[in-house]
Formats: structure tokens, sequence, C-alpha cells
């Protein structure tokens, strides 16, 4: 059956980094059934399936995919599609969802890319259920229908859509260019942090990705804004303000101030000493060390 007692259809449009995307929803947003009652059609737009309980068979130009609980089936433009459903006796649900892409409005070469990812694909599954979370949370909007409804079901469109395309692509950064990038406070003291604990350790840029839940390339740009460096050279900054304040305040010969500086080897620690500072770590020290004083 259909969500919605009177018939309902949006159209709308909504903008993923460089891409323009014109989302169509309409009463067959969700429906539950257990009748083969689907007949075989076809539009001029991508049409998102996502099972979001129980079994059916996809009939797609002829062909049958068995699809099951959480997974999510792509029909491409103009394919000719219907559905039977795979047990009588236990009604399935799904969600659907269908939209295009605005070439004239998008980024040309994402365009393309992102259409040649998804005529490649016909089955993806949401393991985390992070796409059936978004579309439950849509059809409570549409249900309800309170203010500013509008904003939020073009929202979810949003979180869903790039959701799909992370699936397809999990290195997606190319959906953002360096001049979209956007980060927040919290992400900047984040990153503050973890420089500030991990520095002196064996860390890379990965651990960074791993903990910040970004793409190496998405941290290089970050830090880009943050800093004006890339993360490898924040963190040897870091790492000889370090070696200048040990160097100045204790008597740790330079080899041990190296290493624990969180240098590997003393020639590179050197190099990047003596690029930083015109002079050797123990140049350095001879010349910012405070005078002795005589014994009275």
């Amino acid at each position: 059956m259909a969500l919605f007692d009177n018939p309902f259809s949006l159209e709308l449009s909504t903008r993923i980094g460089h891409l323009d995307i014109a989302v169509f929803i309409n009463e067959n947003l969700y429906v539950t059934s257990n009748e083969c009652k689907s007949f075989p059609h076809n539009h001029h737009d991508y049409e998102m399936r996502y099972i979001a309980s129980g079994t059916c068979n996809q009939i797609i130009e002829g062909k049958t995919i068995a699809a099951n609980q959480q997974d999510l089936i792509l029909i491409h433009p103009m394919e000719f599609h219907c559905q039977c459903h795979a047990d009588k006796d236990a009604p399935s649900a799904q969600y659907n969802l269908r939209f295009s892409i605005r070439p004239k409005q998008s980024n040309p070469a994402l365009a393309q890319r992102i259409r040649e990812l998804l005529d490649s694909t016909r089955l993806l599954h949401d393991a985390k259920g992070t796409i059936l979370f978004y579309m439950n949370r849509m059809r409570d909007e549409i249900y309800s229908r309170q203010y500013g409804y509008i904003i939020s079901i073009q929202s979810f469109c949003q979180l869903i859509l790039t959701e799909l395309f992370r699936l397809l692509e999990p290195a997606t950064d190319f959906l953002f260019p360096s001049d979209e990038i956007q980060f927040s406070g919290y992400e900047r003291t984040r990153i503050d942090e973890l420089f500030r604990r991990k520095y002196l350790s064996d860390v890379t840029i990965d651990d960074f990705a791993k903990d910040m839940k970004l793409s190496k390339s998405q941290i290089n740009r970050i830090m880009h804004k943050m800093f004006g460096m890339s993360f490898t050279q924040k963190l040897t900054e870091m790492r000889l303000r370090q070696a200048v304040f040990l160097l100045t305040n204790t008597a740790l010969p330079p080899t041990q101030i190296c290493f624990d500086c969180g240098f590997k080897s003393y020639p590179n620690f050197f190099t990047r000493f003596t690029e930083a500072y015109g002079m050797s770590p123990t140049a350095y020290r001879r010349a910012h060390s405070e005078p002795q004083k005589e014994d009275q």
C-alpha cells in the first residue's frame, strides 16, 4: 500500500558538491506489498529502490535480480523494469526514489564520472543501514508536513544521495573540490588536539584520516586552510620546535633529541633542522645558550 492517503508528489533540486541533482518523490516513495502487480515501465531518471524489509525480485530489462533487506537496486534511465515479490506470505517494504543529474548546472567531468559509476552498478548493500535511517526520517517529514518540511526533505535527499555515492565509490572527495571544503570548529579543535597529543609519536596522515573519518586528501586540504601547509610540513614544524626547546633548555645530546622528537634518523633530522634554522642543531644550541656565569 502507499504511505499517503492523498496523492503526493514533490520535485526538487538539490546540490552535492559540484553536482546539481533533480529529485522526484511521489506517493510510491514507500510501498509494502506481497503482490506481483507491477507492470514493465521506464523513465528518463535513475531510480533507487531500497528494500527496507522482506525480499522481492526486481525484473530489469528481462533479467531477474533477487533483492534482500537493505539491498539497494539501481535502475538506469530508460530501462524497462517491474517487480515480483518472492514470498506472497511475507510482504516486502521498499523505498523508491527517482533522480537525475543536471549536466548544464553541474561540473561536466564530475557529472560524467558519477553517471559512469551509476551506469556500471546494479546492486549495492547498505550494511550500516544509513540510507534506511535517512529514508525513514524523510518519510516522517512528508507524513507530518510540519512547518519547514520541504527544507528537511531537501536535506535528507542530500544525505541519501551522498551515502549512495559513498557506496558507489568510497573515495568520493572528488565530489568536493578544495574550494568547497568547509569544516567546523570541532574539526579544528580535533586536529589541534591530535597534533598536540601525537606529534612526537610515529603518527601518519592515515591515523588522522581514520580518527577524523576523512580521506587523506581532505585532511591535507583542511591543513592548508588551517596552517597554510601540508600534514607532513606541519608535523615536521612541530617536531622541530620541540627540538629547539630541548636544545636550549636541556643538556641532552642532539642525537637523543632527534629520536625524542619523533624523527626516525639523525641525518633526516639534521637536514630538516638546518633547512629551517640555517645552522646545525649543535650550532643552534651554542648560539642560543645563555652564557655560563663565572665562578665567584
